[in-house]
């Protein structure tokens, strides 16, 4: 009886060790998503006050504290539309195309640059070796060179789009050698800034036969920007992910002339 007892003991102490060492384990796993979603939501908050308070100093705390959140790029856009600089997030690139499938028009559309940060970026653009034409924050061909012979030298993606990083980058490159010109557009200038594109006559009904042509009944093509071209404007601005504001940019000109095969 006594011999046996030995085997039976060595046989209980080996099934019972990997059951504790998977008991261990299964405690760990639970344990780290337990404290991934504790930080995530704690994350959430700190954006969530950020947004709140909506100023500089508010987004910067919140990146200080998650240089790497969830929301890090929803607060370097905030900082780049109330005019700060922002700085790379330690160990990150500067996607080209974001992963959630928007392309680089969408992302530069979503920083909100206002006219006056768009005619400052020509300015550096051109202070730094990249002329850009005359700076009138439309950013027509010779922007957009400018913009991708600026990102090609620099080792980055080619697209002829900015993002956050990049304008930041830019004003860090032209330095004190251009400084904001006080007194020039603000955001709210939609109206403005299409009126300065000099529409001739033909070139808004042309863009009222390609709305209607998309499926954004303008109701009448006879080449004025009444309520209805308006709504069918902000409508289709919407579903292209851009400020659903009812006023054309030169981008978007463009952007109706290939999706229509003008």
């Amino acid at each position: 009886m006594r011999m046996l007892t030995l085997p039976m003991v060595l046989a209980a102490s080996l099934v019972a060790t990997p059951m504790v060492h998977a008991q261990t384990d299964l405690g760990d796993v639970v344990s780290g998503i337990a404290q991934s979603l504790i930080t995530q939501e704690l994350d959430k908050k700190a954006y969530l006050e950020a947004q709140r308070v909506n100023t500089v100093r508010g987004y910067r705390s919140y990146l200080a504290q998650y240089p790497k959140g969830i929301y890090r790029r929803n607060a370097e856009q905030a900082l780049v539309r109330l005019g700060a600089t922002v700085e790379p997030a330690p160990g990150t690139s500067d996607p080209v195309i974001p992963s959630n499938g928007a392309s680089a028009a969408q992302v530069e559309a979503s920083l909100g640059l206002s006219r006056s940060q768009r005619v400052l970026i020509q300015q550096q653009l051109t202070a730094v070796g990249y002329s850009t034409g005359v700076a009138d924050g439309l950013w027509g061909s010779k922007t957009r060179d400018a913009i991708s012979r600026w990102q090609k030298a620099n080792k980055l993606g080619v697209t002829g789009y900015v993002t956050a990083r990049q304008v930041t980058l830019i004003a860090q490159q032209a330095g004190d050698k251009v400084k904001p010109t006080p007194g020039q557009p603000s955001a709210g200038d939609d109206a403005l800034q299409e009126s300065l594109l000099s529409l001739t006559s033909y070139e808004r009904r042309e863009v009222q036969r390609q709305l209607t042509l998309l499926g954004y009944n303008t109701y009448g093509v006879d080449g004025a920007f009444g309520s209805n071209t308006r709504r069918a404007l902000a409508s289709w601005q919407r579903d292209e992910n851009l400020r659903a504001s009812g006023y054309l940019t030169a981008d978007q000109v463009r952007l109706l002339r290939k999706q229509t095969g003008g």
